[in-house]
């Protein structure tokens, strides 16, 4: 029965409203509506990208914190193989200082490091095709786990360094297939061994990065065999951050942030780097230290311009509903305080006036039984 007067109430107050009240429901509805849509929208794009939750998945069901961090360097200023084995030396000996050990049959970190060449690629059923290689190093389909389709993975691990990833398109071009473990082809006139086949990301922001030309996976150090001028441009790192950026401190030491882009990735959708982004809005589009991104890193930093995008319009279009509520809050609480003021001093009043009856009451009935 409550239920059904309250709903009798309500009818009966959209029943009196005039234009403007309705003009005011209806465009306040539709700007909540458009809030939650670009709420919705927001969370979806900060989760399109796999490769920047790496952190997440290295730390488990540990309660230590990591952060994920990547570096981009300039043409022409790239580091070796040597440069990565010197910071993880001193990596090792700043985790040491903080006392942060190991687990059992793991490690403290995980890193990866890439470049990109054109090679020539060619197998016993095709001409040659250009390409582009992206050598890598450490642990890099780890930060980036692109789908196999068949086979698997190259690693630091691997014995060899002849083997290779080839993508989809490659595959077809050279092979006619995706079943390719094990099939042999020159890379620059020299011989590799397909590893495994893998397919481009789908999502919409690699889409808009990747040039969706043919490409391959390979070793840093085969590339480096290859064109031996070969230095690495990008690094990146999973590590712990026990305190606040204590692991970007430790990065920017070896990766000065004057010669080199360090980013955290494990916060590129965090509300602080949004409104960074939100004001450095036409700065970061210029480029004067001469990095060139690679793909990935183009498409996170595509999601972000359209995270701080939504971010906006979210703030935008809950301005007016948060205003209108607070003004009708406000509205109520001095109406109420309007009734409260007048209705006080009537009840008490009224409780005085009682009081003396009460009091001249008693006072008659003693009086007449004196008599």
């Amino acid at each position: 029965m409550r239920a059904r007067e309250l709903f009798r109430r309500f009818v009966g107050i959209l029943r009196g409203f005039g234009f403007k009240q309705w003009f005011l429901l209806i465009l306040n509805v539709t700007l909540v509506a458009a809030t939650i849509a670009s709420l919705v929208g927001l969370n979806v794009v900060c989760n399109t990208l796999g490769s920047v939750r790496g952190a997440e998945r290295f730390r488990g069901d540990s309660d230590m914190r990591f952060a994920q961090i990547a570096c981009y360097l300039p043409v022409g200023k790239g580091k070796e193989e040597s440069d990565i084995l010197t910071f993880r030396q001193t990596l090792d000996t700043k985790l040491m200082e903080q006392s942060l050990e190991a687990p059992e049959n793991g490690s403290l970190y995980i890193d990866a490091y890439s470049t990109s060449a054109t090679v020539t690629a060619s197998s016993d059923s095709s001409k040659n095709v250009q390409v582009e290689a992206i050598a890598v190093g450490g642990e890099f389909f780890y930060f980036h786990p692109l789908q196999l389709r068949s086979g698997s993975y190259i690693s630091s691990d691997d014995l060899m360094d002849d083997l290779v990833v080839l993508d989809e398109e490659l595959a077809w071009r050279l092979f006619g297939g995706v079943e390719l473990e094990g099939m042999t082809l020159t890379i620059n006139n020299q011989p590799f061994m397909v590893a495994g086949v893998i397919s481009r990301e789908t999502d919409f922001a690699t889409k808009r990065a990747y040039s969706g030309e043919a490409g391959l996976f390979m070793s840093y150090s085969a590339l480096k065999r290859l064109v031996d001028t070969t230095t690495i441009s990008c690094y990146e790192i999973i590590m712990p951050d026990p305190i606040t950026n204590f692991a970007m401190g430790v990065v920017k030491e070896s990766f000065p942030p004057e010669q080199v882009d360090v980013v955290e990735n494990s916060s590129r959708y965090s509300l602080g780097h949004l409104l960074s982004v939100i004001g450095s809005f036409g700065d970061r589009s210029m480029r004067v230290n001469g990095v060139i991104y690679p793909y990935w890193e183009n498409a996170i930093r595509l999601t972000e311009d359209y995270a701080s995008l939504l971010l906006i319009l979210s703030v935008l279009f809950a301005l007016c509903p948060l205003t209108f509520a607070a003004v009708l809050i406000i509205k109520y609480i001095v109406r109420g305080y309007r009734k409260v003021k007048k209705a006080v001093p009537e009840k008490v009043e009224a409780v005085i006036e009682q009081r003396r009856e009460e009091r001249l009451e008693r006072e008659y009935e003693k009086k007449a039984g004196g008599e």
